[in-house]
C-alpha cells in the first residue's frame, strides 16, 4: 500500500509543479511595480529552478518501468524535501515583500498563500507528511510577520491565514485516509480478481481431469462389458447347437471370468480411490518389522519377476516402523508391481536408506524411465506413459494415484526420480522406531475362514433391483440357505412379521428406493422382532458422501462387485 500511495504522489506532481511556474509568473507580473524587481526576480528564479529539478526528478522517476518496493521510503523523503523546499521560497514572500501600506501586496500575498496552499490538498495529500511539508512554511511567515506588525487589520489577517492552514491540514488528512482506503479497497478487489481467476482455473482443471477420468473410466469398462456380450452371444448361439462340447464351455467360462476379473479390478480400485478421497480409512498403528513386509513382497513377486527374466532382490533390514502395515504394504505392492510391469529387462531392487530419524524405502528398476516434463502428472488418475490405446496390460493408472493419497494418510512422503531408458527409482519416507528389541510374538497373516460346511440360515435379502435381487437370492440359495426377499421396506417389515422368529441375518442394499436405505431397513426389522441380527449392507456408491454414510452406519459394508466367497464367509462364519 505505502508504494501505491507514493507512486500516486509522483503520479499527480505534473499539474502542481506547472501551477506553480504559471503562479510564479503571473505573481512577478502583478507585483513588477511594487516591490524591488532585483528581490521579486531572485525569487522567482529561485522558484523556477526548484520547480525544474522537481519536473527531472519526477520525470525520471516516472520512466522507470517499476519501482521495488524498499525504494518507496526513499522516494517519498526525496519528494517531500523538495516540497518543504518549496514552501519554504512560497513562504518567504510573506517577509520579503511584506508592505504593511501597500494594500494591493497585501492582498496579492493572502490571495497567492492561501491558493497555493489550498490549491496543493488535491495533489499532496495522498502522502500526508508532504503536504505540511510544503504548507507550513508557506503559511507560517506570513502569520507571524502579521502578528509581530501588531495592528487589529493584520493580527485578523494573522488569525485567518492560520485558520485556513488548519482547515487545509485537516481536509488533508481526511483525504489522505480516502486516498489510503481507496487504495485498500483497490487491492482487495485486485486480490479478489486473483483469487476468482485462481479457483475458475482450478475448476476448469478440474473439470477437465472429471471429464478426462471419465473418459480413461469409461473405456476400461467398456473392454471387459464388450467381451462380456461377445461371450454371451456365443453361449446363445451354442445353446441352439445340436450338441454342446463341454471343453468349450469351460474354455467361455474361463474367459466370462478373466472379463468378470478385469472389470471388478477396475471397480475396486475406483473404490480404493473414493475411499481415500473420502477419508473413511483409519490409520491404525502398530510395531512391526519392516523385514516381514520386504520378505512379502518377495513372495508375491518374485515368481512374476522370472517369468520376465528380470531379477528381483530385496536387502534385508533390521529397522522396525510404528505405522499401518496393511496401507504400507499398499504402497509397496503398487511400487513393486508397476517396476514389474515397465521393466523388460535388468531387474528391480528394494532397499532401505536411513535418513536421519527416518528410513528412506527405495524401488529400483531398470525400466522404461520416465520423461521429466511427464513426471507432474503421474500421480494423477488414469495417467498412463505411452499408452494411449489404453492397453489394460499395462495397468489402469491408478496404482501411483492411490500410492500417493496413502502416503499422505500415513504422513509420509514419495519421491521420484527417472530417466528415460534407464529406469526409475520411486522412495516413500517414514519414521523409524527408536529401542526396539525383536520378539517372537510377531504379527501373523490373518487367515481367511472357511467357507464350506458353515450352518444355514434363513436370510433376509432386501433390493430394489430385480435382477440383483435375483441373482442373489439364487446364489444363497445355492448354498443352502433359506431366502426371504423383499423390494422395498414395507415388503422387508412384512417378511420380518411372517418369519420374525426365523430370521437370522440381513442382507441389504444400501440405496433403496424413496430415500430409503439399508440402515433404514436393519432398524426397522430390528425393531419389529425385537432382537439384534447380523446384517451387511452392499453399496455400489463411490460418492464421498455415499462411503461417509455407509461406513459410520456401524454395520458390516461390503462393495459392489462383492467377492462371492468373502460374502459366504461372513454369512456362515
Amino acid at each position: 500500500m505505502r508504494l501505491a500511495l507514493v507512486n500516486t504522489l509522483y503520479r499527480q506532481a505534473p499539474p502542481i509543479l506547472f501551477g506553480n511556474i504559471a503562479v510564479v509568473s503571473l505573481t512577478v507580473f502583478l507585483l513588477w511595480h511594487e516591490v524591488p524587481r532585483r528581490d521579486l526576480l531572485a525569487w522567482a528564479a529561485a522558484i523556477y529552478v526548484l520547480t525544474g529539478m522537481r519536473i527531472v526528478m519526477v520525470w525520471r522517476d516516472r520512466r522507470a518501468a517499476e519501482h521495488p518496493v524498499a525504494t518507496a521510503m526513499r522516494r517519498v523523503r526525496r519528494y517531500t524535501a523538495f516540497s518543504a523546499i518549496s514552501g519554504c521560497l512560497w513562504g518567504s514572500m510573506g517577509i520579503v515583500f511584506f508592505a504593511p501600506d501597500n494594500a494591493v501586496v497585501t492582498v496579492l500575498i493572502c490571495i497567492v498563500l492561501a491558493g497555493m496552499t489550498g490549491g496543493s490538498v488535491a495533489s499532496l495529500s495522498c502522502w500526508w507528511p508532504t503536504y505540511l511539508g510544503f504548507a507550513l512554511p508557506t503559511v507560517l511567515p506570513f502569520a507571524i510577520r502579521s502578528f509581530m506588525h501588531g495592528t487589529p487589520l493584520f493580527s485578523v489577517l494573522g488569525f485567518l491565514s492560520l485558520f485556513l492552514l488548519g482547515v487545509n491540514i485537516a481536509f488533508s488528512r481526511t483525504l489522505q485516509r480516502t486516498v489510503r482506503d481507496a487504495v485498500l479497497l483497490r487491492f482487495e478487489n485486485v486480490g479478489l480478481i486473483r483469487q476468482l481467476t485462481e479457483q475458475k482455473e482450478r475448476a476448469e482443471i478440474a473439470n477437465r481431469s472429471k471429464s478426462q477420468f471419465l473418459a480413461a473410466a469409461s473405456h476400461d469398462l467398456r473392454q471387459p462389458a464388450h467381451a462380456l456380450g461377445l461371450y454371451i452371444a456365443t453361449l446363445r448361439a451354442m445353446a441352439g447347437a445340436p450338441t454342446i462340447r463341454g471343453a468349450a464351455l469351460d474354455e467361455i467360462a474361463e474367459r466370462l471370468q478373466a472379463a468378470l476379473k478385469g472389470m471388478c479390478q477396475l471397480l475396486n480400485v475406483l473404490l480404493d480411490v473414493s475411499r481415500l478421497d473420502a477419508g473413511v480409512i483409519e490409520v491404525e498403528p502398530r510395531c512391526f518389522p519392516l523385514q516381514q513386509e520386504m520378505d512379502a513382497l518377495e513372495s508375491q513377486f518374485l515368481s512374476a519377476a522370472s517369468a520376465k527374466g528380470l531379477t528381483l532382490r530385496i536387502r534385508r533390514t533390521a529397522i522396525w516402523l510404528d505405522t499401518d502395515a496393511v496401507l504400507l504394504r499398499n504402497i509397496l505392492t503398487n511400487l513393486v508391481s508397476n517396476a514389474v510391469r515397465y521393466t523388460g529387462h535388468g531387474g528391480i531392487l528394494v532397499a532401505c536408506r536411513r535418513r536421519d530419524a527416518d528410513v528412506e524405502i527405495q524401488v529400483f528398476d531398470t525400466g522404461i524411465g520416465i520423461a521429466s516434463d511427464q513426471l507432474p502428472g503421474i500421480f494423477r488418475e488414469f495417467y498412463q506413459v505411452d499408452n494411449a490405446a489404453r492397453d489394460r496390460e499395462q495397468g489402469l493408472g491408478l496404482g501411483l494415484a492411490i500410492v500417493q493419497r496413502t502416503a499422505t494418510l500415513l504422513g509420509a512422503s514419495v519421491q521420484v526420480r527417472s530417466r528415460p531408458g534407464r529406469g526409475s527409482l520411486f522412495s516413500i519416507r517414514l519414521p523409524v522406531m527408536q529401542n526396539i528389541r525383536p520378539s517372537g510374538t510377531g504379527t501373523q497373516a490373518q487367515q481367511a475362514p472357511a467357507v464350506s460346511g458353515g450352518p444355514k440360515k434363513t436370510i433376509l435379502v432386501v433390493d430394489d433391483d430385480r435382477d440383483v435381487l435375483g441373482s442373489m437370492q439364487t446364489l444363497l440359495g445355492a448354498w443352502g440357505h433359506t431366502v426371504v426377499a423383499a423390494q422395498s421396506l414395507e415388503q422387508a417389515m412384512s417378511a420380518a412379521r411372517s418369519h420374525g422368529s426365523l430370521l437370522e441375518f440381513v442382507v441389504t442394499d444400501y440405496r433403496l428406493a424413496r430415500h430409503v436405505t439399508g440402515v433404514d431397513v436393519i432398524r426397522a426389522v430390528t425393531d419389529s422382532i425385537g432382537r439384534t441380527i447380523p446384517a451387511i449392507i452392499i453399496t455400489g456408491d463411490t460418492s464421498t458422501e455415499g462411503i461417509n454414510a455407509a461406513s459410520s452406519s456401524g454395520y458390516r459394508v461390503m462393495h459392489k462387485p462383492l467377492d462371492p466367497h468373502e460374502l459366504r464367509a461372513l454369512i456362515e462364519m
